[in-house]
């Protein structure tokens, strides 16, 4: 084995071993999804107060309540749902958003009247 070849070998088992990352600040797949958790109960939505920076966002969005609930995002151009769901499911919905104020409530008649709704702030 020449020398420039175990060179090598050795400069890359330090890097694996060391648990460098060759990719970090890379996104080979596109950009990055933020992922938000979500929790429907009667009467609220939990959080109540969402901020999130504009761009994909993922709501992970799980039915804990006795009843079946939706969850709403509606706001500057965007109306999206999930249309509701019984309880002890989860549901996901994938929006990209746009910096501004949004409503999210659960669209079965009467639920947002009884406390189910909150704000989504969209940051640049």
């Amino acid at each position: 084995m020449s020398k420039s070849l175990v060179s090598v070998v050795a400069v890359l088992a330090v890097i694996v071993l060391s648990g460098c990352d060759l990719f970090k600040g890379q996104q080979p797949y596109g950009p990055a999804v933020q992922e938000v958790s979500v929790v429907l109960k009667e009467w609220q939505i939990i959080p109540a107060r969402l901020t999130v920076k504009a761009g994909k966002v993922r709501f992970v969005v799980k039915n804990e309540g006795t009843v079946d609930h939706g969850f709403e995002v509606e706001g500057p151009g965007l109306e999206e749902e999930i249309d509701p769901f019984p309880a002890g499911r989860t549901r996901t919905l994938e929006l990209d958003l746009a910096p501004g104020t949004y409503e999210v409530y659960c669209q079965v008649p009467g639920h947002e009247e009884l406390g189910m709704k909150g704000e989504l702030i969209v940051k640049p």
